[in-house]
């Protein structure tokens, strides 16, 4: 069994008009939607749902994997998803990818999987989510 292996994704900035533009489409919160109305919330600025972190996180692991010269195809399942604190607008998120053997076998035709270890995080190096998932590799992969 070989060791796990690390890469991060390149950044991603969020401007607040893909918050509030995600937002109106899935999760209508106040927070998410409107400036005034976040820093008066719990939160005390304007933040992205969090299921817009976890679309992002899912794009991030792709394209980290896709740079480490892994034949990623998609993700298969997410098994677990947890969020750590706020992303407000202007934070920039880099998602660092652990990985280890590929696994025989995917529900992707001539696929293998590979379970990951998503830690997304901000420019100050805070974890922001995590999230562990299976993904779809070409078969024959050598990771």
């Amino acid at each position: 069994m070989s060791e796990a292996r690390s890469v991060d994704s390149p950044a991603i900035t969020l401007d607040e008009q893909s918050i509030v533009d995600f937002a109106q489409l899935f999760d209508p919160q106040p927070y998410h939607l409107d400036r005034e109305a976040a820093d008066a919330s719990i939160f005390g600025g304007l933040c992205a749902s969090g299921w817009q972190i976890g679309a992002l996180a899912s794009r991030l692991t792709g394209e980290a994997l896709v740079d480490a010269g892994v034949r990623y195809v998609t993700t298969t399942q997410v098994n677990h998803m947890r969020w750590l604190r706020p992303t407000f607008v202007d934070d920039q998120l880099v998602a660092q990818v652990s990985f280890g053997n590929v696994l025989s076998g995917s529900p992707v035709p001539d696929c293998d999987s590979l379970d990951v270890v998503v830690v997304l995080q901000d420019a100050k190096g805070q974890a922001v989510a995590e999230m562990t998932c299976r993904v779809a590799v070409a078969t024959g992969e050598a990771v």
